[in-house]
């Protein structure tokens, strides 16, 4: 249920700080009150977290610490949401677009040294 969600086109991004991680079903909740059942909230996970916190703050990696598949993996996801977003009318291209990046950016985590374990790097 979560992917349907996700690709909806009225999405935002909130940053919270001093509450616990439970209150993410409190939020939702109020949520539901205000705006009705078509609302929905999630809470990141660690890594995902820790990299939208490093983004609000300004913070990038070197692009000298990327590996050049992590690069070319991630120039190819972004071209293809940009094709996706050019080709939005098409329904039967957008789900093989989006199939497409989807596998691509299973590959970009799966290569990318940002996502790698300690174990793995040595």
């Amino acid at each position: 249920m979560a992917r349907e969600w996700l690709e909806r086109d009225d999405l935002s991004v909130y940053v919270v700080a001093g509450v616990p991680k439970s209150f993410n079903k409190q939020l939702k909740s109020m949520l539901q009150k205000k705006q009705g059942d078509d609302v929905e909230s999630l809470r990141l996970d660690e890594d995902l977290s820790e990299w939208v916190l490093a983004r609000v703050r300004g913070e990038k990696r070197a692009s000298s610490k990327r590996s050049p598949a992590s690069k070319a993996l991630w120039r190819a996801f972004r071209a293809l949401a940009a094709a996706r977003y050019h080709l939005r009318g098409d329904e039967e291209m957008d789900e093989e677009i989006r199939a497409l990046r989807d596998q691509v950016e299973q590959l970009w985590f799966k290569y990318s040294p940002l996502h790698r374990s300690d174990d793995e790097e040595e």
